[in-house]
């Protein structure tokens, strides 16, 4: 079963939690939470530099943390925070650049509302299952050296 790492601000407070659980459920996945301990959220705040002043934003940022630093080894990681708030949205696309240029696991960002349904997020949950379940195909190796491309051109403009 693919794990997908729930690094979250709000989803419980919301009610979407069971949502993306759902979600997740319906392609084969399991929804997990990076466990951290409390004196690790002060450290991995320090550590990342972003200034966020709710504590549940700290708390995302540590487990986005204790998944870059190996902690919490899932398979892919959905970053998701209220779409109401200017705060959140900011540290949701840094967490997500963070994990995206210190890992190769998969990312994928949501921005909620009260009314999420599991069916709402089913295109992202099946992206991330997909992409991991399927990663030697869609992998590709960085190029290196010179490339010759030859193209005889079309017949009729000779």
């Amino acid at each position: 079963m693919v794990q997908i790492a729930l690094v979250s601000c709000g989803t419980e407070y919301s009610g979407i939690q069971k949502e993306i659980e759902k979600a997740a459920l319906k392609f084969g996945a399991e929804i997990i939470l990076p466990e951290i301990d409390l004196d690790y959220i002060n450290e991995a705040y320090e550590k990342f530099g972003f200034s966020a002043q709710s504590s549940s934003l700290k708390l995302m940022i540590a487990r986005a943390m204790s998944i870059v630093e190996g902690k919490c080894k899932p398979d892919a990681v959905f970053i998701a925070t209220c779409f109401r708030c200017a705060e959140g949205a900011l540290v949701r696309n840094e967490v997500r650049r963070f994990i995206q240029n210190n890992t190769r696991i998969p990312v994928v960002t949501y921005s909620f509302t009260e009314r999420t349904k599991a069916d709402e997020l089913f295109i992202r949950m099946e992206a991330l299952a997909t992409t991991v379940t399927r990663r030697s195909i869609l992998a590709r190796e960085k190029q290196e050296g010179l490339t010759l491309g030859l193209d005889s051109g079309s017949t009729t403009t000779k």
